[in-house]
């Protein structure tokens, strides 16, 4: 019996701490503010968010014909666990996107991946061409790397998407997570003083 009231009285704290996190999140969204990525974990588990949610059976027009070496592609979907973007990936010319998945590492990939999101947009960062250069070259030299999402924001070597794109422009001088959290978000790069988002695009 008291093993039972253990688990029940764990059960009821999950609960109130699910719903809990869903108060601050709505309160940090109506001030207007990003709330932190704990917090959007705990609310979105709370609502049976998990990942980077469902797909679209629709294509996105996101006007691929804008993009330039350095620029970020983002990609989400309604459900997703931890933002409006879940997937980002950084342009490197002639058709190519390097990103990654849990099932590859770091791969190469068509921007018109990005066309399967239900929503998605580009950003240019505020970077002059050497530096954009160089953090392509840097995010190229990765493929093949693991994916890892547990890794901090420090450690070299081992990437999730976002993170790659962060740590190839931080070489460069250009810190593009304003939130400074132990994870970068994709949507970090849209709340960035240093990128322009150039294109959104949605599935109606």
């Amino acid at each position: 019996m008291r093993k039972f009231n253990l688990v029940l009285i764990a059960a009821v704290i999950l609960f109130l701490s699910l719903q809990f996190a869903q108060l601050i999140e709505d309160h940090f969204y109506d001030k207007d503010e990003y709330p932190p990525t704990w917090v959007q974990l705990l609310s979105s588990a709370g609502k049976g968010h998990f990942g980077i949610g469902e797909f679209s059976s629709t294509s996105n027009n996101l006007d691929l014909s804008v993009l330039e070496p350095g620029d970020i592609i983002l990609g989400g979907n309604p459900g997703g666990s931890y933002g409006h973007y879940t997937h980002a990936g950084i342009y490197v010319g002639n058709n190519q996107v390097v990103t990654m998945y849990t099932s590859t590492g770091v791969r190469l990939e068509h921007p018109t991946a990005y066309h399967r999101y239900h929503w998605a947009a580009i950003g240019r960062v505020r970077a002059n061409p050497q530096q954009k250069k160089e953090a392509v070259s840097y995010c190229r030299s990765q493929v093949g790397a693991p994916f890892y999402i547990l890794s901090p924001k420090t450690e070299d070597g081992l990437w999730y998407c976002s993170k790659l794109i962060w740590f190839a422009y931080l070489k460069q001088g250009i810190d593009l997570d304003p939130f400074n959290s132990y994870w970068v978000l994709p949507d970090a790069f849209v709340y960035s003083p240093y990128v322009q988002v150039l294109e959104r695009s949605e599935v109606h």
